[in-house]
């Protein structure tokens, strides 16, 4: 009987033991990590307003990413829309008709009778937010977007997705875009999303001038996630 109980209690001692080194087998950045994510999510905008070479802009824009304890969220981007139209061809041996040879535009590939042609900007990249006290029906958040994957355009069509267009010019472009906004909290898995901002794109000023580019921004949108605290 006693040799029963020793037994018993040896190998309790043992088990426990083994609890207490499994609980110990190492520091996990996932497990052990006071950043917690939160949720995945998705987020569409269907409003993304902006001015681009003296045009009104409507673009649209879809997302995907995390948010980590509530507060912080990183998402991957990407922006398209319709192409901005009547973008007048500087007459033949002017200084702006210059410059766009300069710049690399083959003009020699227009038709002789083209006017304007149509410019088609899209950016993809990485946002960062921070949210504040999103446990309330309705809290402030701002944002940073850095488009490094996109480009800027100009072709003398405008075919479905710019798949078969006559492109004149085509050059890479980097945005960055801080933004201050609002977020309300619709149900636990919908929220509506309200920013504006400024975007800054570092296109050729041969193509272009900044101040045509450069703009503030309105956007609109939805996300779709676990949104419980």
């Amino acid at each position: 009987m006693i040799k029963r109980t020793i037994f018993i209690t040896l190998s309790i001692g043992l088990f426990g033991q083994g609890l207490v080194a499994q609980e110990q087998d190492g520091k996990f950045l996932l497990r052990d990590s006071k950043a917690k994510i939160t949720t995945f999510y998705a987020e569409i905008t269907p409003t993304h307003l902006s001015s681009l070479a003296d045009n009104t802009v409507s673009l649209s824009e879809l997302a995907a990413g995390l948010i980590i304890n509530h507060k912080f969220s990183i998402s991957l981007f990407t922006t398209f829309g319709k192409p901005i139209e009547n973008v007048a061809v500087p007459a033949k041996g002017s200084e702006e008709y210059q410059k766009w040879l300069d710049a690399g535009v083959e003009v020699d590939k227009l038709n002789s009778s083209t006017e304007f042609v149509y410019a088609r900007f899209r950016h993809s990249g990485l946002n960062f937010s921070y949210l504040h006290k999103t446990q309330n029906t309705i809290f402030w958040r701002t944002g940073l977007h850095f488009g490094f994957k996109g480009g800027f355009n100009l072709s003398e069509d405008n075919n479905f997705l710019g798949m078969f267009d006559n492109i004149i010019y085509e050059a890479k472009v980097i945005t960055l875009e801080p933004s201050l906004g609002a977020g309300i909290n619709l149900l636990p898995w919908w929220r509506l999303h309200l920013d504006a901002g400024y975007r800054v794109i570092n296109i050729d000023d041969r193509i272009i001038e900044p101040k045509k580019v450069n703009s503030f921004t309105l956007k609109f949108g939805f996300a779709f996630g676990n949104f419980r605290h």
